[in-house]
C-alpha cells in the first residue's frame, strides 16, 4: 500500500503537496500525521473538492510499502509514521522544497530542491515556506 502524506500542523502548502502528489501516485491513499492548521481543517470541512483522507488509526502500518513524503523531510514532523522508517522493503519517495540537512529522512526517489533554486534564479519566483 502505497500512503502520500506530510508534516504534523500540516498548512495549505503541506495540503495542496498532497493533492498533486496524488495525481502522481493515484492509487496511494492520503493521511495527515497528525493536526492541521485550522484554515485547513476549515477549509477541508467546507469544501466540495473531493478529498479522500484516511484516518491515522484506520492505516495498517503493516500494509505499508512505499511513504510518499511531501514538503517534510525531518522525521521529527512526521508522527507515527517515524516509527516505520527502518521497515525492510519499505521504500520512500520524497517531494519537498526546504534545504537538505545531514539528520533528514534518505528517499529512494527525491524532489530535488535546487530545481527550486534554478526557478527563483531565473526570475520566476517561488513562494516561501
Amino acid at each position: 500500500m502505497d500512503v502520500i502524506t506530510t508534516h504534523i500542523n500540516a498548512d495549505f502548502d503541506a495540503l495542496a503537496s498532497m493533492v498533486a502528489a496524488k495525481k502522481i501516485y493515484p492509487d496511494a491513499i492520503m493521511a495527515f500525521p497528525g493536526s492541521q492548521e485550522k484554515g485547513v481543517r476549515d477549509f477541508l470541512a467546507a469544501s466540495y473538492a473531493e478529498l479522500d483522507f484516511k484516518k491515522i488509526k484506520d492505516i495498517d502500518f503493516d500494509g505499508i510499502t512505499r511513504l510518499i513524503f511531501v514538503d517534510v523531510r525531518n522525521s521529527q514532523r512526521i508522527g507515527r509514521f517515524a516509527e516505520i522508517l527502518n521497515k525492510k522493503g519499505l521504500e520512500i519517495h520524497i517531494y519537498d522544497h526546504h534545504p537538505a540537512a545531514p539528520e533528514n529522512i534518505k528517499g529512494q526517489k527525491e524532489g530535488k530542491p535546487e530545481y527550486r533554486l534554478q526557478f527563483h534564479q531565473q526570475g520566476n519566483g517561488c513562494g516561501g515556506d
